[in-house]
């Protein structure tokens, strides 16, 4: 009876001290890990798909990928509009999309990538 009434007190202490610093971290601070990404460049991330993407795909206006099938830059800032199109990106990184293969690009490459597409969309 003794070791559960310690063990029931030890829980309740990590339990109060846990949120406590919870409850004195500021609001921002749970949210921390979104805030420490790196926000994206539309200028850089037009500069990396204009040199790594557009032997396939067409990463300015609306004309036809030099690739077939390959869907320009303008068609997949309709289609993920309301998507992550970041975490598409970083699957992109790791096995490929349908017939592209993986393309190695870095988190900041990522955003920036992210952020030229979202520039792209229809009234911006």
């Amino acid at each position: 009876m003794r070791h559960a009434t310690l063990m029931g007190a030890l829980v309740l202490a990590t339990a109060a001290l846990s949120g406590g610093a919870w409850a004195q971290s500021s609001p921002s601070d749970h949210h921390k890990v979104e805030a420490d990404t790196v926000a994206g460049s539309p200028g850089r991330g037009g500069d990396f798909a204009r040199r790594e993407c557009a032997g396939c795909h067409t990463v300015r206006g609306d004309s036809v990928s030099p690739k077939a099938g390959a869907p320009t830059f303008q068609d997949i800032a309709k289609r993920y509009a309301d998507s992550r199109l970041d975490w598409e990106l970083e699957a992109i990184t790791q096995v490929g999309h349908y017939s592209m293969p993986a393309k190695a690009m870095s988190k900041a490459d990522i955003a920036d990538v992210t952020a030229y597409i979202r520039s792209l969309k229809p009234g911006r």
